[in-house]
């Protein structure tokens, strides 16, 4: 099955709100297209990491309690796991796994860093996109994950990752 990564890309609200067509196009040459095998941890809780996924195909249980909790939510084709880590180096806050074969699109530092280089005030429209999100999140699932949201920090602990003064 092929993947259109750019329209992939520009139909995700991660990237569409914030994105410009050319910034989406480039993104989308960087992307990574995978299929994973039922059972498969995409994401595995308080590991590091730095990409996030955008499911394509399949579907993923989030589980929390280093993946041997119960599932708190079950995602499918559009959703997004991951972006936190993505944009910040913050360490997995849930296990994702597949629970049918899966294909993903996976977006990594190293292919949104050029992007924030040439358009650095793109971190602000990140950092407010993450603070909806987790709100959002802390909505449906009752719990508050990320304490720095409330601050300033966060569009700074973005340009901290992503190494330049941004």
């Amino acid at each position: 099955m092929h993947i259109d990564t750019r329209a992939t890309i520009a139909a995700n609200s991660f990237f569409a709100d914030v994105l410009g067509e050319d910034q989406i196009a480039l993104l989308a040459r960087r992307a990574l297209a995978e299929d994973r095998p039922a059972g498969t941890e995409l994401i595995r809780e308080d590991e590091s990491g730095s990409s996030l996924f955008i499911i394509v195909a399949g579907e993923v249980d989030v589980i929390a309690g280093d993946g041997h909790g119960r599932p708190i939510a079950r995602l499918g084709p559009g959703d997004v796991v991951g972006e936190m880590s993505l944009m910040t180096g913050a360490h997995r806050s849930a296990t994702v796994r597949a629970v049918t074969d899966v294909r993903v699109l996976e977006v990594t530092k190293m292919a949104l860093a050029p992007i924030l280089d040439a358009s650095p005030e793109l971190v602000d429209r990140f950092a407010a996109m993450l603070r909806t999100r987790q709100a959002e999140l802390d909505r449906i699932y009752g719990h508050r994950s990320f304490s720095l949201l409330d601050q300033g920090g966060l569009a700074d602990m973005i340009r901290g990752f992503f190494g330049r003064a941004l």
